[in-house]
């Protein structure tokens, strides 16, 4: 991935531009870590998201690691992410 982009400065305000990069972000971090849509475990992705967007975390880059980090602990031996969907 070339340059990280960054959402808009507004704490707590998502814009369409902010929701389609979210949305991108979401749809990967499931690809990758094998998360199906709308499981109990994609939801934990959304909400640590959110969470992050909350607490003003705008860099792509940084929201991905931030998630990577999160899942990384929450499903370390990695067999949970199977039984989570």
């Amino acid at each position: 991935m070339s340059a990280s982009r960054h959402l808009s400065n507004s704490v707590g305000i998502l814009y369409p531009d902010d929701l389609t990069l979210l949305k991108g972000i979401y749809d990967d971090i499931c690809l990758q870590w094998g998360l199906h849509c709308g499981s109990a475990a994609a939801e934990d992705v959304a909400r640590a998201m959110m969470n992050l967007f909350g607490q003003g975390v705008s860099e792509e880059a940084e929201i991905r690691q931030s998630l990577d980090l999160y899942l990384g602990r929450k499903y370390a031996d990695g067999e949970h992410l199977r039984m989570a969907g």
